[in-house]
């Protein structure tokens, strides 16, 4: 018998935290229901280019309305952003974005892609994935191909976008092309303009938590998502053009639970001497082991290290980051009851050990799912803040060189 509750509504699915730290859910509710609308900041991405930082931002100042999404840089670590441009008045526009289901943006030198998913057939009203590109960092922008190439116009969602050292961008999503919702993978050369032929990663996954992709010194991918039996996180890398690995577990928690989570992970590649060293934080519900941690590989992703749990109870929602003197980031926000908190920790030594955690967040402020970059003090992380009966705003704090709390825009 649980003596203390914690129920929180997710795209229709309610949480339910006990006090043993066991999660549980019930089905969603049958029908169309949505996320609440937010006004405000309702999609939200960061990334770092050497020392150039993309924000990809979704606002929008009626709930009811589509948000629009707008590209700016920062030069200086996050402190100042340029004037942002719209990058969707010449695509269709976005549909159902909400923190969890983010509109991406991955940039290599002057070539800058953005992507989300638009408006389709599928039950929940979302469709075919619409991609913008710019060839001069950001300044101009213009539509370009569709890198699904099933022709259906029903969901394709939940997408990871990045780029590798030669130029190229690489997108993982979830579709259902062959009846079970499914990772599929394209890349492209040429800035993102045109794409090449779908592969499937995995063929069968959880329906609705956000993936994370990785580009690999090889030329192929590491992209970790959740499975569907048991609802652990894997790792499926590719072989370059000769298929895929099998997927391996990040954690076999051996979660057997049949609804989705709507919690994804994060991916994070540093190059060492000897290959592609992976960090990955993963969060399970499993009965005994409910929480957040961190796993590392040494080989590119066939073998991971044990988990090491991040002592913040009730933490999910994480990102990564590594600075190019080897420390790593790990920041998180939490199913608090009053409210969500995001919270960071640091290592020196790639995961082996953590410094105590630290919250970044203001008290009683609902702040929910950070970003975080390698900045040349530090990190910066960024997260949204959602007070009631106030437009949801963007914070940011640089952690890791003496932080002080300020907002971003």
């Amino acid at each position: 018998m649980l003596n203390i509750f914690f129920g929180r509504m997710l795209a229709g699915v309610v949480w339910i935290v006990g006090v043993s730290g066991s999660v549980y859910a019930l089905p969603p509710k049958q029908g169309n229901a949505k996320k609440p609308e937010v006004q405000g900041v309702r999609s939200l991405e960061v990334i770092a280019d050497g020392n150039r930082l993309h924000m990809l931002l979704g606002e929008s100042a009626d709930p009811a309305a589509i948000p629009v999404l707008s590209h700016s840089t920062s030069m200086d670590g996050g402190e100042t952003w340029s004037t942002p441009v719209p990058v969707g008045s010449l695509a269709s526009p976005p549909h159902g974005l909400h923190r969890g289901s983010d509109a991406r943006i991955a940039a290599h030198g002057d070539n800058v892609v953005a992507a989300w998913t638009s408006a389709g057939t599928d039950s929940w009203g979302s469709g075919p994935i619409t991609v913008v590109t710019s060839a001069d960092r950001g300044a101009h922008w213009k539509p370009a191909a569709n890198p699904a190439d099933d022709g259906l116009t029903d969901g394709h969602n939940f997408l990871a976008l990045n780029s590798d050292a030669t130029g190229r961008f690489h997108l993982a999503w979830l579709d259902k092309r062959d009846g079970e919702r499914g990772l599929r993978y394209s890349y492209s050369k040429d800035g993102g303009q045109h794409w090449e032929a779908n592969h499937t990663a995995a063929p069968k996954t959880c329906e609705c938590c956000w993936n994370s992709i990785a580009p690999l010194s090889n030329g192929g991918v590491a992209i970790l998502f959740r499975d569907r039996s048991p609802r652990d996180m894997k790792v499926v890398t590719s072989r370059g053009g000769e298929g895929w690995n099998t997927p391996v577990p990040v954690g076999d928690f051996q979660w057997q639970f049949n609804a989705c989570p709507h919690v994804g992970g994060a991916l994070v590649r540093r190059p060492t001497a000897s290959g592609d060293q992976l960090h990955a934080a993963v969060w399970t519900g499993a009965a005994g082991a409910s929480g957040l941690y961190h796993l590392r590989s040494e080989d590119g992703g066939g073998t991971w290290t044990k988990p090491h749990k991040m002592n913040v109870p009730l933490a999910w929602h994480p990102a990564l980051a590594v600075h190019a003197g080897g420390r790593l980031v790990a920041v998180w926000d939490t199913m608090a009851a009053v409210a969500p908190e995001t919270w960071g920790a640091l290592s020196s030594d790639g995961g082996s050990t953590w410094e105590a955690p630290v919250r970044l967040s203001a008290p009683e402020a609902p702040a929910a799912h950070p970003r975080v970059v390698a900045v040349q003090d530090g990190f910066r992380v960024f997260w949204t803040e959602e007070i009631p009966a106030q437009p949801a705003r963007l914070r940011s704090v640089v952690f890791g060189a003496g932080a002080k709390l300020q907002a971003s825009r």
